[in-house]
């Protein structure tokens, strides 16, 4: 017996280089993906794919990664009374929506300037007598959300009258310095009435600014809503999320059946035709990624949207996976990039479970 351990231990010893490099690439195809290293207080809330940068927010910290995935700034932005829902990240600026010193306050931050900071006060926002506005926690994808050079921002609130309440839109106008380091002047537009869409914290499903217009979500339907204020209800029915591919707006449902496709810049929505698991949608460079519900593990939608591919994640990450850790997907400088807890994972390719 020992002679047959001896002979096993010298044939190892003649092809150690072969058995570790196969033990190697097993490791990697197994745990693609390597994480950013860095400690976050507490679990990622949002993630923005800037041009040269990731943008991350916690409850309390704000964060600037780099090409080279290194932590270029790391910005304390204090622990508020309450949250409303998720923050909005865009290229230059980002808002919490949180109550401070008993008042709802949509917080304005500058991406490239920590002592820029301005808070809009949602409570004082004009609105027609007999109704009072204020910030309603969702558990949505968005809540808010910026156009592309962030001039603008769209947020939900409720509005109560004695007759009830129901979801409206508040479209905010900025005014940046040249250089983005400094706030011009921050003005309501106009606040979006949408009686249609009753107001309750599950209720919505998203916001997102595609193509010129903002698209909202809703168990009561879908809204296209412009950026000078005007809405429309473009759909009925459950709507989960939308998201744009070569010039066709998609918004997805509850249902598969119930997938929807404009093609005339959002103005009319149709029946796709086949159903489609698609849910919430993110857009990572040419790639699209859905998960059923809020913080479940993404998967790969193929080229029609017709099927989902499982997507090779590290025990380490799926360790974390406990059915709300997943919550950002995102692609820049060639990498795609995911939010998981505090921790953020990138990989240069995705790779799949073999089927």
């Amino acid at each position: 017996m020992n002679r047959i351990i001896f002979i096993i231990s010298v044939l190892c010893l003649f092809t150690t280089s072969s058995c570790y490099k196969n033990i190697g690439r097993d490791s990697l195809a197994n745990n693609p993906w390597d994480k950013v290293d860095f400690t976050a207080l507490g679990p990622i809330r949002t993630m923005h794919a800037a041009p040269v940068e990731v943008l991350a927010i916690t409850d309390q910290e704000f964060f600037r990664i780099n090409s080279d995935n290194e932590v270029i700034e790391e910005r304390p932005i204090g622990l508020a009374a309450d949250y409303f829902g998720r923050p909005a990240l865009g290229d230059w600026v980002f808002a919490r929506f949180v109550e401070k010193n008993t008042k709802n306050v949509a917080e304005l931050h500058l991406t490239r300037n920590s002592n820029q900071i301005f808070d809009l006060i949602v409570n004082d926002i004009q609105v027609p007598a007999g109704t009072s506005i204020s910030l309603e926690g969702t558990a949505a994808k968005n809540v808010g959300a910026f156009n592309d050079d962030s001039s603008q921002l769209a947020f939900a609130v409720e509005l109560n009258r004695t007759e009830g309440s129901n979801f409206g839109i508040v479209i905010v106008d900025i005014n940046l310095s040249g250089t983005k380091e400094n706030f011009v002047s921050v003005e309501v537009l106009k606040v979006v009435d949408i009686p249609e869409m009753r107001s309750n914290a599950q209720r919505m499903s998203s916001i997102s600014f595609i193509d010129g217009a903002y698209y909202v979500t809703s168990k009561d339907g879908g809204f296209r809503v412009t950026t000078s204020g005007n809405y429309q209800q473009v759909l009925s029915g459950w709507t989960l999320d939308t998201f744009e591919k070569e010039g066709t707006i998609y918004m997805t449902s509850f249902q598969g059946f119930d997938f929807y496709k404009s093609e005339n810049n959002g103005m009319i929505f149709e029946r796709v035709g086949t159903a489609s698991p698609a849910k919430y949608v993110f857009k990572a460079d040419d790639q699209y990624f859905s998960h059923e519900n809020r913080g479940f593990e993404f998967e790969l939608l193929d080229d029609t949207f017709e099927d989902l591919r499982d997507i090779v994640y590290n025990e380490a990450i799926q360790d974390k996976s406990d059915g709300d850790a997943f919550w950002n997907m995102i692609y820049m400088g060639g990498r795609y990039y995911i939010n998981v807890q505090g921790e953020i994972w990138y990989v240069d390719d995705i790779k799949l479970v073999e089927e």
